[in-house]
C-alpha cells in the first residue's frame, strides 16, 4: 500500500497548553511578572483557534493543516526570539535618548 498517511496527532488539552506555556516562559525568565497568565492564555487561544480553523478548511477544502505540539512549541519560541529582539531595539532607543537628553543639558 503506497500514499497511506496515518493521522497520529490528536490535540493537546487546554490544560497541557497551560502548563507548557508556563513553564517555557518561566524557564528562560522572560520578566512577564503580572501579565504572565494573559500572555499563556494568548498562547493557549492561538493554538486552540488554529485548530479549529484548521478543522474548517479540511472539511471545506478537504486539505488538512496539521498542528502538532511543535507549533505550539514553535509559537512559544517565536515570541521569546521576539520579544529578545524587541527589548533590545528599545534599550537601543532609550540609550540613543537619553545621550541625546544629556548633550541638550550639557549645553545649556
Amino acid at each position: 500500500v503506497q500514499a497511506v498517511t496515518i493521522d497520529w496527532f490528536t490535540e493537546w488539552p487546554g490544560e497541557a497548553l497551560t502548563s507548557v506555556g508556563t513553564s517555557a516562559m518561566v524557564e528562560h525568565d522572560l520578566q512577564l511578572g503580572e501579565h504572565l497568565d494573559n500572555v499563556v492564555g494568548m498562547f493557549k487561544l492561538i493554538h486552540q483557534t488554529v485548530e479549529e480553523e484548521s478543522k474548517q478548511f479540511f472539511n471545506i477544502l478537504r486539505r488538512h493543516n496539521y498542528v502538532t505540539p511543535t507549533s505550539y512549541l514553535e509559537l512559544l519560541s517565536s515570541f521569546k526570539s521576539l520579544l529578545q529582539l524587541k527589548r533590545e531595539e528599545i534599550n537601543t532607543k532609550r540609550n540613543r535618548l537619553q545621550i541625546g537628553l544629556d548633550k541638550l543639558s550639557t549645553t545649556k
